[in-house]
């Protein structure tokens, strides 16, 4: 793996846990700890991290506003959460905020390891029991209140015989399904990050949502990916 990574977590002995998995999968990896969420800022505005890994249920607050965070200021940066079991709210507000992966820290260390090594694929690391929730919250959103999924009548009536989403966009979109970072769809694509953030700005645009989830929902229930 290219780069550092940041372990944000409360607990010593879960944190040392983690530096000694992710130093037996990527050998001369920098790895740094923070117990706090102020000392994980002042730790990503001094160094060169490229994930970070954040306790969700930590001792000072909610781990999902560090990964806002990170998302908003430090995009080059991916976002992993991680909790001792698969809480629906943790999970949930992880996902909302702009995680790319979930670990579950009840998992074996050969669990983990292996769901970490998903990161130099360029995949996102996340455990099947979280993927099940992740999946049931879709499920679940499928039934929201009409006025939430009903799209603009342009969206429902696009030019005939042209695309709503251009193949680009498509290919943009199926990525950010796979829960992808801009950084990974761009180094996967061929593009710059600009690019690749211009792109999914037209995709939420023309889909009439705000968010990366809203945008995979839409496009499920428009059969875009059929």
């Amino acid at each position: 793996m290219r780069g550092g990574a940041l372990i944000v977590e409360g607990s010593r002995s879960v944190s040392e846990r983690m530096r000694r998995i992710l130093a037996t999968v990527a050998p001369g990896l920098q790895l740094a700890i923070a117990s706090t969420q102020a000392e994980a800022c002042s730790m990503l505005a001094a160094q060169a991290f490229r994930f970070v890994l954040v306790g969700m249920d930590g001792p000072d607050g909610d781990g999902a506003a560090l990964i806002r965070h990170v998302r908003r200021d430090l995009p080059h940066i991916e976002a992993i959460a991680m909790s001792e079991t698969d809480d629906a709210c943790l999970v949930a507000s992880a996902i909302a905020a702009g995680a790319v992966g979930y670990l579950l820290t009840e998992a074996d260390d050969a669990e983990l390891a292996f769901l970490l090594r998903a990161i130099e694929r360029g995949g996102a690391p996340v455990d099947p029991r979280v993927a099940r929730r992740i999946l049931g919250l879709f499920a679940a959103s499928a039934r929201p209140e009409p006025i939430a999924i009903q799209p603009l009548p342009a969206v429902e009536n696009p030019a005939r015989g042209k695309p709503l989403l251009s193949p680009r966009e498509l290919k943009v979109l199926r990525l950010i399904a796979q829960g992808w970072s801009n950084r990974q769809i761009a180094e996967s694509v061929s593009l710059s990050v600009n690019t690749v953030e211009f792109h999914a700005k037209n995709i939420f645009r023309k889909l009439c949502v705000k968010s990366r989830t809203q945008a995979v929902h839409q496009a499920m229930q428009q059969g875009l990916f059929n």
